[in-house]
């Protein structure tokens, strides 16, 4: 995990992410998650040293961006990401954006980090969202697997800020948690 997180602070040029899940499991963020589905309010400190680190990384000239599969109803985790995370880090500078699941590329892919175009990072996860393992693939045909999705998924993607948009005009369906 050492490892894991210091390829977000040494990368040169840019880290990328495809996120495939509707909602994770995240220990750390349990009673966050909790606190978000009781309404009660966002806690300042929740997020300071990742939103530290993207806007380093912003200044520096490097690159953050995400693109996230979604379905036309948002879950309740998706939701308190977007609330309690992604309105925050987007702000920072990150570049964050969706696509829907009907127009996922047909490229082979999986939740997973590309550093610097370089590094690939995919994460395996469980039907429920734990994490089951971290892998470093240095395979050349994984990258460039890698490589191929993100800019695919890049390609076909909407920003933060139109997903917002669609939530306000009611386009996309949010259920009471």
């Amino acid at each position: 995990m050492d490892q894991f997180g210091r390829l977000f602070v040494e990368f040169s040029k840019s880290a990328t992410r495809i996120e495939t899940l509707p909602g994770y499991a995240v220990a750390e963020e349990r009673e966050y998650f909790d606190h978000y589905l009781a309404g009660k309010p966002l806690p300042p400190e929740r997020n300071e040293a990742w939103v530290a680190n993207i806007r380093a990384c912003v200044a520096d000239g490097k690159y953050l961006g995400r693109v996230h599969i979604i379905d036309h109803t948002l879950s309740p985790y998706l939701q308190f990401e977007i609330d309690w995370y992604y309105a925050v880090n987007g702000a920072a500078g990150e570049d964050i954006r969706f696509i829907y699941r009907e127009d996922v590329p047909e490229v082979v892919h999986t939740d997973t980090w590309l550093f610097d175009d370089h590094t690939v990072v995919d994460l395996s996860y469980d039907t429920d969202g734990r994490l089951l393992y971290i892998n470093q693939n240095d395979d050349p045909v994984r990258r460039e697997q890698a490589r191929a999705a993100w800019r695919e998924f890049h390609a076909r993607s909407f920003p933060l800020s139109e997903l917002l948009a669609g939530i306000r005009s009611n386009e996309l369906t949010v259920p009471c948690a």
